[in-house]
């Protein structure tokens, strides 16, 4: 109908290219976050963007290009597109494929709050990224893997609307 607004028109914001380490990483994040901000994107949407994509960032360095330097010109490419309902993510890599079978779950490693000593330093990755996005996917297509997510608005509650990317 002419004259109506649009509230579910997709807009891509971000698309970066990065050597896979944690220096990139970091200075990525920081690039997401200006831009975010730029944009108008709510304080809360920024922070938990920026709790997921230092989450799955940080395993694509420490786990699909391992050992370091293994593979030439490790990068990851990340893009971002946003609507009214929040986010979409993106992420790909040319590193290691994630072995067969089901993403990991939600479960959390074994923690005794008693040996401080024994906490894991890592396991948490996945239950996390589970339990702050939606339509969360992993494929590999091309050689290369590609993970996928949603961050909605706090405020927008419900389904997420189609597919920007």
């Amino acid at each position: 109908m002419p004259g109506a607004p649009i509230i579910d028109r997709q807009f891509r914001l971000i698309s970066l290219r990065f050597p896979a380490t944690k220096g990139a990483v970091r200075d990525a994040l920081l690039t997401v976050d200006r831009t975010l901000a730029s944009a108008g994107t709510a304080e809360d949407l920024r922070t938990r963007t920026q709790i997921a994509l230092a989450e799955a960032c940080n395993n694509i360095v420490e786990h699909a290009y391992t050992p370091p330097g293994l593979l030439a010109a490790a990068e990851i490419r990340l893009d971002i597109a946003g609507d009214v309902a929040g986010l979409q993510i993106m992420l790909r890599d040319r590193g290691h494929p994630m072995p067969a079978g089901p993403l990991p779950g939600r479960e959390l490693p074994p923690i005794d709050p008693d040996d401080v000593a024994a906490l894991p330093e890592g396991g948490f990755g996945w239950a996390l990224l589970r339990e702050t996005t939606r339509a969360l996917s992993l494929s590999r297509s091309n050689g290369q893997n590609i993970l996928r997510f949603r961050l909605p608005n706090a405020d927008r509650p419900g389904p997420l609307g189609r597919t920007a990317m």
